[in-house]
């Protein structure tokens, strides 16, 4: 997985509080139009079919758009993760949340990754 660094963990725990319609600017007075709170999650893989989706994360797809959001913030200790063989797959997060960019690669080289494809994956399925 990559991390774009503390700051992106940070932004993506605003943008979950954001959704949640709590946290610093929910119901501040913008100048400017919020970009709607959506999310395109694309699954692929090198193994086998891949899938993307679109998340309306204001009204239908919001508890789904919610797990995958807490599922990214959560910290990974890279000290702790093991190495193990990459299946060439990936999940990519890209949208907008309460106006903040979200954009996540997620990559199955370490168990720690692992790990967290398998929970976004879980909370796309039905």
């Amino acid at each position: 997985m990559r991390w774009i660094g503390t700051s992106a963990a940070l932004g993506l725990v605003l943008a979950a509080l954001a959704l949640a319609g709590c946290g610093p600017g929910a119901n501040a007075d913008r100048t400017t139009p919020v970009p709607p709170d959506r999310l395109d999650v694309t699954l692929t893989s090198e193994a086998g079919p891949s899938f993307s989706v679109a998340l309306d994360c204001d009204v239908a797809d919001r508890s789904t758009c919610a797990e995958i959001l807490d599922a990214v913030a959560d910290e990974r200790d890279a000290q702790t993760c093991e190495p193990i063989a990459d299946a060439g797959q990936r999940i990519l997060v890209r949208g907008s949340i309460g106006g903040a960019d979200v954009a996540v690669t997620i990559e199955r080289r370490t168990d720690c990754e692992a790990r967290l494809y398998e929970r976004v994956r879980e909370a796309l399925s039905p």
